[in-house]
């Protein structure tokens, strides 16, 4: 037979497990996404108290919650790592052990998985010897002329094969800001079988220490793919940036992996952008947006893809107590609501005119 059989015992069941600190919508239309999809389990780690959010989740039973308050970090023994990958990690470790599902996934709350097929039927045809499941990421980009309406419009653009190699030529004069063509990160995330030898990592799980004589295998999960929504909206995304630019994160990525240069060069751009909001827009839009009169010959050469999800379905199949409202202006004025300080940050059409919308509310 040219192919090994299929373990006619294997499991499909899966999760996932996400740090979320993020408006409450996000979280939800996160949950009930991967609901949808059919997760069994939803690990919720809440870097802060969310009170609508806990209440709006505590009686889907899919959903374990737990509050990252000082209690919990004193019952890992440990003190409340300030890097937030750091205590991803840490909770990502704790509901690897606690799992009852067969497959678990580490994703970000901006980070929606998208199958070509039953998500259940993709993982039960894995061979068994196969540890983790690589899923690729698409990250959200914008159409020129095509104005943000709700939270996940947009096009999807793929990052070059490695075979491209930097690929330079093509992305002058932003491949500075770039790795692999995006953003974010090129490399995706991962589903982890469960019950094995691993430790949890930000894209790919590890052996422990006393395992690391054991071969760890990995593959690509090739029907599916990790629709990365980095930044909601322009104004989410150009104030993540600039807290970032005012804070000096961009010497922490530059003292981590060259890997994250990229990164460090988006937010020192910012950096000098902190108090031009025109140009701080001017600079999403030079990022994010793709040309019109490009488009063709992006989705030709395979560099941007058309995906959707409708997380606003996926809400109401939950019967939540709470009415979720997901378009990109009440997104926006919950945000300044929240933080008065980006008020004057809103892009021009977006302004407000009359007192913050609360995204959720009781029907």
């Amino acid at each position: 037979m040219f192919y090994a059989p299929a373990d006619p015992q294997a499991r499909s069941d899966w999760g996932v497990v996400c740090t979320c600190r993020e408006p409450t919508p996000l979280v939800l239309a996160f949950v009930a996404h991967h609901i949808g999809l059919g997760a069994r389990e939803v690990f919720l780690y809440l870097d802060a108290p969310q009170p609508d959010l806990e209440a709006a989740l505590a009686e889907i039973p899919q959903v374990r919650m737990q509050i990252c308050d000082e209690a919990y970090w004193q019952s890992r023994k440990n003190q409340r790592p300030d890097a937030v990958e750091h205590r991803q990690l840490v909770n990502a470790y704790e509901a690897y052990g606690r799992a009852e599902v067969a497959w678990l996934a580490h994703f970000d709350t901006d980070e929606f998985l998208h199958a070509d097929m039953d998500v259940a039927l993709l993982l039960k045809a894995q061979p068994p010897e196969v540890d983790y499941l690589l899923i690729e990421p698409r990250e959200r980009a914008f159409v020129e002329g095509q104005a943000q309406m709700d939270l996940f419009d947009g096009v999807f653009r793929r990052p070059t094969p490695d075979a491209w190699g930097g690929a330079r030529y093509f992305f002058e004069p932003a491949w500075r800001y770039l790795r692999r063509g995006v953003l974010g990160h090129p490399i995706g995330k991962s589903f982890m079988r469960t019950g094995q030898a691993l430790t949890p990592g930000i894209h790919t799980p590890r052996r422990p220490v006393a395992e690391r004589s054991k071969r760890l295998r990995g593959w690509s999960l090739l029907r599916a793919r990790l629709l990365h929504f980095d930044g909601l909206t322009a104004l989410h995304w150009t104030a993540k940036l600039r807290r970032a630019a005012l804070a000096g994160a961009d010497q922490r990525f530059l003292k981590g992996a060259g890997r994250d240069s990229h990164r460090a060069r988006q937010i020192a751009l910012m950096r000098r952008f902190s108090h031009r909001k025109r140009r701080a827009l001017r600079m999403h839009d030079d990022l994010k947006v793709v040309p019109r009169d490009q488009l063709e010959r992006l989705l030709a050469l395979g560099l941007i893809e058309t995906h959707s999800i409708d997380p606003a379905r996926d809400i109401a199949a939950l019967n939540l107590s709470v009415e979720v409202n997901l378009s990109r202006a009440a997104f926006d004025r919950a945000l300044v609501a929240d933080n008065p300080d980006i008020a004057e940050w809103l892009p021009d059409d977006a302004a407000p005119s009359t007192p913050a919308n609360k995204l959720l509310h009781t029907p």
